[in-house]
């Protein structure tokens, strides 16, 4: 059965080629039945030696209770290396869909549902698409999430 993808909460609308594109990453993997969070990374791996090009990102999903082939996307989290002498990427972006909520480090948090939020994402969303579509992350994974 095929999966589904929608976003946890009612703050942001995923543009339809990202949803597209985030229904056929799930639909790669093989998932037991029983796992109920999943969280996806999408890595270069380059950028961890030569800190550049494509910043890594985790999604995390939730499968609805009522409907086991519908995953909640619940946050977007894309991270890079804070200066050029830390050694661990920090979160850059993270929208929390499920929370209602946004963070950027110069600005902290802040309600996901202001303009500049959405516009944002919506940017940002569109760039990921194309780097999803023209296969530029040479990593991607699924990890179940236990609570």
């Amino acid at each position: 059965m095929k999966r589904e993808v929608v976003v946890h909460g009612k703050y942001l609308a995923l543009p339809k080629n990202l949803h597209r594109h985030l229904e056929v990453v799930l639909d790669s993997f093989s998932l037991r039945t029983d796992i109920n969070r999943l969280s996806v990374n999408f890595r270069d791996t380059s950028y961890y030696h030569r800190r550049e090009g494509l910043h890594p990102v985790e999604m995390r999903f939730e499968r609805d209770e009522d409907n086991r082939h519908i995953w909640k996307l619940v946050f977007i989290a894309s991270f890079a290396y804070p200066d050029e002498h830390s050694p661990n990427v920090a979160p850059e972006l993270y929208f929390n869909f499920k929370r209602g909520w946004f963070y950027q480090p110069d600005i902290q948090g802040c309600e996901l549902a202001r303009p500049q939020v959405i516009d944002l994402f919506t940017s940002w969303a569109l760039a990921f698409c194309r780097q999803l579509r023209n296969q530029h992350f040479d990593d991607i994974s699924a990890n179940e999430i236990r609570i």
